[in-house]
């Protein structure tokens, strides 16, 4: 452990007044980490924000464990299915759905659109399709509607696209066809928008409707018939347990949690969130060669110095650790600051956050998010002292090695 003497020759050497150019370079060196130690925590949280805003919607739209049937015909059984799957640990709660593909008509537009059979009570309890719609009501589903009208939810940018509102009139085309005398006619039902639903996500808003249950069993010709069913997990942390679960008990069903079924998009997330890291790090790194230039100047300059410390008795270990907590001090004194620094533009930015351009549209966010995570706000300033430590060795280690002798021979 170095000495106390070291630890005062050292911080003396770093607040001197009377070095001046090499003081500048000092006070750039802790400037440098401490934009990169602020650059690296906003952005690393703006990611983490990211990551979760698309987690939450994404789940929020879906579930956490989808369970479908290994075969084309779906489930015929499932009522007895989902007892069994509720018994399974860590669920909260499961939903029966039919899901397929149709096509909604209006006067002078198409849509291909995804259609989703639910039951609204079961799945209020496992997704947020209730708490997004914006206009309408989700019970409205099960209701008889006059003229033999099926009621169904669209999402906003669907609704945008064929340019209808709530109440208006629409036809859905089925894949099922029927004999008439013309041939073969694909089945058309009179639906009727009661809900517009709103997740977030421009590909759920402009390809998703919902009906009930009942009725998309109907539509295709399927009666008594599901296709999968949505689980919900206690915690995020459980859906992949219990998928497994769900696929060592059930031979002739096939789940998968929220992160298989989004694998692509959150590993790509992952690298870009290590990338950004790698790529920020270098602003330190440079600070930190600062750190590096700063001490061999000061070596140079304070030959004398060292001569005389060594000639009265200090070992070369106390001449390398007064460089050494010279240049730690230095990085740490920038890794306080960025790490301030940073904490605080996060804070600004949660309280004021930054509109995304399209207003929501397209892009998967709407406004810049952002998630501080304790292990971030550790690790990035704790990376900088340590780059900060590597970069003293040097001037540190050729301090130390020098000969007394010859460093006060011409003083």
């Amino acid at each position: 452990m170095p000495k106390s003497f070291n630890y005062f020759i050292g911080l003396r050497y770093l607040k001197s007044k009377k070095q001046g150019f090499i003081s500048l370079i000092n006070f750039i060196s802790i400037a440098g980490i401490s934009i990169g130690v602020m650059a690296l925590i906003v952005v690393i949280s703006v990611m983490n924000g990211f990551h979760q805003d698309i987690r939450d919607k994404i789940i929020g739209a879906n579930a956490h464990v989808i369970a479908s049937s290994y075969f084309k015909d779906g489930l015929s059984d499932y009522e007895k299915k989902l007892k069994e799957i509720n018994k399974i640990e860590y669920i909260k709660g499961v939903a029966p759905y039919f899901m397929g593909q149709v096509m909604l008509k209006t006067q002078d537009k198409v849509e291909g659109i995804l259609l989703w059979g639910i039951i609204p009570e079961s799945i209020s309890k496992v997704n947020n399709l209730n708490k997004n719609i914006i206009k309408g009501d989700i019970d409205f589903l099960t209701k008889e509607l006059p003229d033999d009208k099926i009621g169904i939810l669209l999402g906003k940018e669907l609704v945008a696209k064929l340019n209808v509102d709530l109440g208006d009139d629409i036809l859905l085309i089925s894949p099922v066809f029927k004999q008439t005398p013309a041939g073969l006619m694909p089945k058309i039902y009179k639906m009727k928008i009661v809900g517009i639903f709103e997740a977030g996500m421009y590909d759920y808003d402009s390809t998703f409707a919902y009906v009930s249950l009942k009725n998309a069993q109907q539509i295709f010709g399927k009666p008594d018939v599901i296709t999968g069913i949505a689980i919900k997990a206690d915690k995020l942390e459980n859906a992949k347990y219990i998928a497994t679960e769900i696929h060592r008990k059930f031979k002739d069903l096939w789940a998968r949690d929220w992160m298989a079924m989004n694998k692509n998009l959150f590993a790509a997330l992952k690298i870009e969130k290590l990338t950004m890291f790698i790529i920020l790090t270098l602003i330190i790194l440079v600070a930190a060669f600062n750190i590096a230039g700063t001490l061999i100047m000061i070596v140079m300059r304070k030959t004398k110095e060292i001569g005389i410390l060594k000639s009265i008795g200090a070992s070369n270990k106390d001449i390398m650790n007064i460089f050494i907590i010279q240049g730690v001090a230095t990085g740490t004194i920038g890794a306080i600051i960025g790490l301030i620094l940073g904490v605080a533009m996060c804070i600004y930015l949660k309280l004021y956050p930054i509109s995304m351009p399209g207003g929501g549209s397209v892009y998967y966010i709407d406004k810049l998010a952002v998630a501080m995570e304790l292990r971030d706000l550790i690790i990035i300033p704790v990376a900088a002292i340590l780059l900060s430590f590597f970069a003293t060795l040097y001037p540190a280690y050729h301090a130390s090695k020098m000969d007394p002798v010859e460093a006060i021979r011409y003083e």
